[in-house]
């Protein structure tokens, strides 16, 4: 079948080429497109002639003035006789479908030689070579070793920050931020992000420098919401229940509803109101746990999408279910092994020290 295709498909091409290049005639003949065009140049000499001599005749030129001109209308008209000569040389009739049939074979053998019809098509994605696995510890060890010379170097110390946070290592990306506040000057981002890397050496604990990093983080923006997440985390965490409650219900008119954080931020606030309302609220809170603890079953028994993990899992961490928030994680990145699907679960994990069970291995 190929073959047939193969062959059909030259002889098109052939013969599309052989109308191409053959001679062909369209109106009128040569012969009597000459004769037409030579009538109408010695006509047109003709005059010139007849003006030169009525020039003379009226004084306007004189007898060397008119040889000159007489001259000069001789050279153009064989100047043009040149040009319009028709050619006298014929190229043999075997020429030009002895040309089309050798480039058809040509193209046949060099296929034969090169080609494989037999050979079955591929599936895309053997195509294209994947892109060769890249090693973490070098690239890091090169990162460093390049710090090391350029201290300076604001962009690899943004690189390398983040990696140090999901390798658990908070000291290095504790220097790593200071060190880019130092280079860049501060931001509510980058003082968010040393905050949560001092929190996590404390074991989560944000009292102290990591509070007051997020305070400024806040003052400097208003409208920054991770900062003003871990305030107001830290308020409930402290027992100070009615500031929480103001916190919580400001950082949620940030959110439009839809966002990630704003599940964990409504679970912070009523944590908060069951704590400002006493055993009495109590019982919210044993159904918001129940809440997140059906999301569980559900997930585990039948799936959902990336962001329903990502809720369970900051739920959890809201509610102090670490080890359980570190199960979830691992579970999710087993149904999303694509780093790319699950950026923002990687990031809420890397921030709050839940390395998976891979990785720590």
């Amino acid at each position: 079948m190929f073959w047939i295709f193969a062959i059909a498909i030259t002889a098109i091409a052939c013969a599309a080429l052989y109308y191409a290049a053959r001679g062909r005639r369209v109106n009128a003949t040569p012969a009597a497109q000459m004769t037409s065009d030579d009538d109408a140049t010695t006509a047109h000499f003709q005059l010139q002639l007849r003006e030169i001599d009525g020039d003379i005749a009226a004084g306007r030129l004189s007898e060397a003035e008119a040889v000159a001109v007489r001259a000069e209308l001789a050279r153009e008209l064989m100047a043009r006789s040149e040009t319009t000569a028709p050619a006298t040389g014929k190229a043999p009739a075997w020429a030009l479908p002895g040309g089309i049939l050798a480039t058809a074979m040509l193209a046949f053998a060099t296929y034969a030689f090169l080609g494989n019809p037999a050979l079955p098509a591929l599936p895309l994605a053997e195509r294209t070579p994947p892109p060769p696995a890249i090693d973490l510890d070098d690239a890091m060890a090169r990162i460093e070793s390049q710090l090391e010379k350029t201290p300076d170097d604001a962009r690899g110390w943004t690189v390398i920050a983040p990696v140090y946070m999901q390798q658990g290592r908070f000291a290095d990306a504790e220097k790593a931020y200071r060190r880019l506040i130092a280079l860049t000057g501060p931001s509510a981002e980058l003082e968010t992000n040393l905050g949560e890397a001092l929190m996590m050496a404390q074991g989560g604990d944000a009292s102290g420098e990591p509070l007051r990093l997020f305070e400024s983080a806040a003052a400097r923006d208003p409208q920054h919401v991770r900062s003003r997440y871990y305030i107001a985390g830290e308020s409930t965490r402290a027992g100070n229940f009615e500031l929480a409650v103001t916190q919580w219900t400001d950082l949620l008119k940030l959110g439009k509803g839809d966002e990630a954080w704003v599940s964990n931020a409504q679970a912070g606030l009523a944590a908060a109101q069951a704590g400002l309302g006493g055993a009495a609220a109590l019982p919210d809170d044993a159904a918001i746990r129940d809440m997140v603890e059906g999301l569980a079953t559900r997930l585990y028994a039948d799936g959902g999408t990336i962001e329903e993990w990502t809720r369970l899992v900051r739920s959890r961490l809201v509610l102090g279910q670490t080890a359980d928030a570190k199960s979830d994680y691992d579970k999710a990145r087993q149904a999303y092994p694509d780093a790319a699907v699950r950026q923002e679960l990687d990031v809420l994990a890397a921030d709050n020290g839940l390395v998976s069970t891979k990785e720590s291995q």
